[in-house]
């Protein structure tokens, strides 16, 4: 049971009835302010620093792995950052292709209406000419 203030001063003051002032306080001084076994053993602090220093290890252990987190980190960067200038590449080349593929589509169809277009003229060149021999034909009989 722990002692209450009041009775620790009553104790005092016994103590310096019989012992005196001096030795009253110097017995006093050596007295714990609470129950014995709530004050902390050698024991009892050994234990608190054997869990410190357990904790120590945890936090150096989870600082390696950040570290090793961060590194991690900059590698996905990089090679996020190698991805992003191949895709640039691939659509500077897909560009380059579709434009040429246009060119090519366009030359092609240009040249397909140009044949077209010769075929159509001398189909009616021979239409007309056909026309006017039946024409001459017909106004010579």
């Amino acid at each position: 049971m722990t002692a209450s203030e009041r009775e620790r001063h009553e104790l005092a003051a016994k103590l310096e009835e019989l012992l005196g002032p001096d030795q009253a306080a110097t017995l006093m001084e050596h007295l714990p302010p609470m129950r014995w076994d709530a004050l902390a053993r050698q024991d009892d602090l050994l234990a608190l620093r054997s869990d410190v220093d357990g904790l120590r290890h945890d936090v150096d252990g989870l600082r390696h792995d950040v570290d090793g987190f961060k590194g991690e980190l900059h590698d996905l960067r990089t090679e996020m950052a190698r991805t992003n200038d191949r895709i640039d590449h691939l659509t500077e080349v897909m560009e380059l292709r579709f434009e040429s593929l246009g060119d090519r589509i366009t030359a092609h169809v240009a040249e397909r209406v140009d044949s077209q277009t010769k075929l159509l003229v001398f189909s009616l060149l021979g239409a007309v000419l056909t026309a006017a021999a039946i024409a001459l034909g017909a106004n010579a009989l």
